[in-house]
């Protein structure tokens, strides 16, 4: 099975394609605001490198966010612009769900603190297991302040909020982290991510719609399985 996929919620443009599990190509660039100029470019590339015909290709998993506005616009414009002429099966994946994974080594209850401005952050908790992953919450946008009041266990936070954040965190007797990993979404996780959901369900890519969230209260018991 021929498989590509991309993110565009961040700075990023993250591109992958995978001919069943094996990853055939990579690309990972900081893009600035340029996602709309080079996406499809990049795309083209990358199947042309690899002599892939894009009606062949079987499954599209992109990052659904939260993130950017324009760059999530992008990508749901891009998937619809591609299928538009093909008949690949789509996967929207949840970009905490793969950013998640760019913590190795670590285990226990793990969570992303993306700065998400006015005061909030986006955030879900896992809970990790060596290869197995666990969401226990919803996807949040939420105060940092009030979340981190709500933690009942221990949580290794990382990404962008951190620095933002640190004062909240060094007062939260339940909050460790590193502001140092790597929290930028990769489309290799995407992929991967995508092609397991994928096994139970696949989206209409007409109605495909960016992950935007509200203001919610934190659910911190709450066990939501991926």
């Amino acid at each position: 099975m021929k498989t590509l996929a991309f993110d565009t919620s961040t700075k990023f443009l993250t591109v992958a394609c995978f001919d069943g599990d094996k990853i055939k190509s990579s690309f990972h660039e900081n893009a600035g605001i340029t996602h709309s100029d080079i996406l499809i470019p990049v795309i083209k590339s990358i199947a042309e490198e690899l002599k892939w015909d894009i009606r062949g290709i079987d499954l599209i998993c992109v990052g659904l966010g939260p993130g950017s506005f324009t760059g999530l616009r992008i990508a749901m414009a891009a998937v619809k612009g591609i299928t538009s002429g093909i008949k690949s099966k789509v996967i929207g994946v949840p970009t905490m769900d793969a950013i998640v994974r760019n913590v190795p080594g670590k285990n226990g209850l793990i969570a992303p603190l993306l700065d998400a401005h006015k005061g909030k952050v986006y955030t879900c908790v896992y809970k990790k297991e060596s290869e197995k992953i666990e969401r226990k919450t919803e996807y949040l946008l939420i105060k940092a302040e009030e979340f981190l009041s709500k933690l009942k266990e221990e949580v290794f936070f990382f990404g962008s909020g951190i620095e933002k954040y640190k004062t909240e965190l060094d007062s939260c007797g339940l909050a460790q982290y590193n502001e140092n990993i790597d929290w930028f979404p990769r489309a290799v996780e995407i992929g991967r991510v995508g092609m397991t959901m994928a096994r139970d369900k696949t989206d209409d890519p007409k109605t495909l719609e960016p992950l935007y969230l509200h203001a919610k209260e934190a659910n911190i018991t709450e066990n939501k399985r991926m």
